[in-house]
């Protein structure tokens, strides 16, 4: 006596485990595409992306009128932002000089200050733009979402 062998099963199982697994590398290719990395990374560092950061550190209705007003200074910020990468990248050559030449590094390190107080003016200054268009109740909320290691 021969008994038949669930051959229906064995290829239903097959049929998913290949779909499932087409559906994983079909997400990894996207993150790999899309310049993410699958543990929570937040992609190259681009105005758009930085004007979010910030935008986001507040309550929605002050981040709204924030990112609006980082919006209108785009160019300027997008300017700034590169030259503080530039800067970035000649503080770190200067530190990796052979041999250490602490003058270089001081001097990159002043220049990257000064390209950082820069970015920081542009930032703040669009902040400010920002407060006189909220009201006072959300205003109010700025100090709430500030986050629990700032208190």
């Amino acid at each position: 006596m021969t008994s038949r062998r669930p051959h229906g099963l064995v290829y239903l199982l097959l049929v998913v485990s290949l779909a499932v697994n087409l559906v994983a590398a079909g997400y990894l290719g996207y993150i790999a595409y899309a310049g993410y990395k699958v543990k929570g990374g937040k992609g190259p560092r681009n105005i758009e992306n930085t004007i979010e950061f910030i935008a986001n550190k507040y309550p929605k209705a002050v981040g709204d009128k924030v990112r609006a007003r980082l919006l209108d200074r785009k160019f300027e910020l997008s300017q700034a932002l590169d030259e503080l990468k530039v800067a970035r990248r000649a503080s770190r050559r200067a530190m990796r000089e052979d041999p250490v030449n602490k003058e270089h590094v001081e001097t990159a390190f002043a220049a990257l200050r000064d390209k950082a107080e820069n970015f920081q003016k542009l930032v703040h200054g669009a902040i400010v733009d920002a407060l006189p268009d909220l009201p006072e109740a959300d205003r109010d909320e700025i100090d709430k979402g500030a986050d629990a290691d700032e208190k």
